[in-house]
């Protein structure tokens, strides 16, 4: 065997290695936040017979997102074939995928740079680095990045190697995972320019334009607001050089990340952040020579682009690591050339103290995802003054039927600002279920004011007043309700009928509190609505069962 291809298959394995220690703890991790209506919830994963429809749906939770990522829900589809409902195989799926992309990032620097060194410690920093722990921990949304990498890198290897059918396949795979891969093309184009045998020949992108315009036909087909371009703002964008920042800022220095972030970037950090990428620039462009150091930031800026709301973000944040995976190979292609500059041993020392400090990081931050209250806690402490941790802790403690935790964390998160309407509904009724009138008034009206066209808060503060014995406000609110609907009385039977369905979905998932919880409350609607009543009485004696005499509930 030769020595060159020696070397490449003891690298490969040595990543192969560290990247399986690192992350082989996942493999016991559970599904948490969008995984549970992503995955667990989802309909269409239920049988491979739904792959076509995968490509006539928007990428969903609750709502609306504005995203068609087809190819993501298709792997969710042949995970759940081959393991069923165990997240183990959804998460070995991740690590594999990650293990792909770092093996492919390693080739593909190698065919750019022809330096198999360079390669090796980009590829090993961006296998280790802690930014990409939250892509490869989080199922929902770590796996449309880790697929659209990994095919992405396949495509531009093709491409590198002549290879253009292998690439436009892999490339039309690319993008219907994620819109990241629409941006590959400038890569061609540029490798095109710096290659002097190659001739800049307009045909040769032809196919891969025509794959991105077949995408995006059947992406605006499909999503109600498909046009990216309609909706950027260029007042949002002003966040764009804060963002880039503080993006690089957590690449340097990692015991900053967080599992969300809150931040509002004001016209002078704007500025302020503007003149350091200024000044960033100048500093690649006078090292210019060093063949790997533009190209490097240049890929770093180019796939940030997507995620730094130029594009206003369909997210409850700004800013999250996983947005961050693309360019992190950038970074990881930049910081492996400063490092080997070093030369001799104090590039394997530097490497060494590097990787152990990311490993460090990735070990602890692994357990952030094991399960939701250890995510859910993570989340509070690092958005303190944000609703999300609260609110989703709050709603897990609900679930699982441990009503004083989840009351004290709903009463804090109800507390915080810019809580969604839907939420406050929620809320509203589990306060009210347990007794907690005020906070639940207090939610509800909330809700209102958020959302004035939606009834059903109208129609559970109708109901509220009516069972507290407060005519004049039950009055008060059917009036408003009647004059912004007029069929207050259809609605609320509907109502009824609505909180059944939802009281047995929660039964066959095998969740008996929000099961007791809906029935309940439509039986506050019409108390002798039969359905609820039998189903009511069969989750209190299946509680009883569960929890023995006496048990909270």
């Amino acid at each position: 065997m030769p020595a060159r291809q020696k070397n490449f298959l003891l690298r490969s394995s040595l990543l192969i290695l560290l990247v399986v220690a690192l992350y082989g703890g996942a493999l016991s991790h559970g599904f948490v936040w969008d995984d549970l209506y992503v995955i667990v919830e989802n309909p269409l994963l239920e049988k491979l017979g739904n792959i076509p429809r995968m490509f006539l749906a928007e990428d969903s939770i609750v709502g609306s997102t504005g995203y068609y990522r087809p190819v993501t829900y298709l792997s969710f589809a042949l995970d759940r074939a081959l393991w069923g409902g165990d997240p183990a195989g959804f998460h070995g799926t991740n690590l594999l995928l990650h293990l792909v992309a770092v093996l492919l990032l390693q080739r593909v620097v190698a065919e750019l740079f022809r330096r198999e060194e360079l390669a090796f410690v980009a590829a090993l920093l961006f296998a280790l680095h802690p930014l990409a722990n939250e892509t490869v921990n989080f199922l929902a949304g770590g796996r449309n990045t880790l697929l659209c990498a990994s095919f992405s890198l396949l495509s531009l290897l093709c491409y590198l190697r002549n290879r253009r059918f292998l690439a436009l396949c892999s490339f039309t795979v690319a993008i219907y995972s994620k819109e990241f891969a629409l941006l590959l093309p400038l890569l061609f184009f540029w490798h095109d320019r710096r290659t002097p045998s190659e001739k800049i020949r307009p045909g040769r992108y032809l196919p891969f334009l025509l794959s991105a315009g077949v995408y995006l036909l059947l992406r605006s087909s499909v999503l109600p607001r498909a046009n990216f371009l309609g909706k950027v703002n260029l007042s949002d964008s002003t966040a764009a050089p804060y963002l880039v920042v503080r993006y690089l800022l957590n690449m340097i220095s990692p015991w900053r990340l967080q599992v969300m972030y809150d931040i509002h970037p004001d016209v002078l950090s704007a500025i302020l952040c503007t003149l350091v990428i200024i000044s960033l620039a100048a500093v690649v462009r006078i090292h210019r020579r060093e063949e790997a150091l533009l190209p490097a930031a240049c890929c770093f800026l180019l796939f940030l682009t997507p995620v730094v709301n130029i594009i206003p973000l369909e997210s409850a944040s700004l800013m999250a690591d996983r947005y961050a995976y693309f360019s992190l190979m950038g970074f990881s292609v930049l910081l492996a050339t400063l490092l080997l500059k070093l030369g001799g041993r104090g590039v394997i020392l530097a490497v060494a103290l590097l990787c152990l400090f990311y490993a460090a990081i990735d070990l602890e931050r692994n357990g952030i995802w094991k399960n939701e209250v250890s995510l859910y806690s993570r989340m509070t402490l690092d958005v303190p003054a944000k609703f999300d941790g609260f609110q989703n802790l709050g709603m897990y403690y609900y679930r699982k039927g441990e009503l004083p935790r989840a009351l004290e964390n709903l009463a804090t998160a109800l507390d915080k600002p810019e809580v969604p309407a839907g939420f406050l509904i929620g809320s509203g009724s589990v306060f009210w279920r347990a007794g907690m009138l005020d906070k639940g008034e207090e939610a509800l009206l909330r809700a209102v004011r958020l959302e004035p066209g939606n009834p059903e808060p109208y129609l559970m503060l109708i109901t509220l007043y009516q069972r507290n014995g407060n005519a004049e406000q039950a009055r008060f609110w059917r009036e408003r309700s009647e004059a912004l609907f007029h069929d207050t009385e259809g609605m609320m039977k509907k109502k009824v009928v609505q909180l059944c369905n939802e009281g047995r979905g929660y039964l066959a998932k095998g969740l008996l509190t929000p099961a007791e919880n809906v029935f309940w409350q439509a039986l506050q609607i019409d108390p002798a609505y039969a359905p609820a009543l039998s189903a009511l009485e069969g989750v209190v004696a299946g509680q009883a069962t569960v929890h023995g005499p006496g048990a909270m509930r």
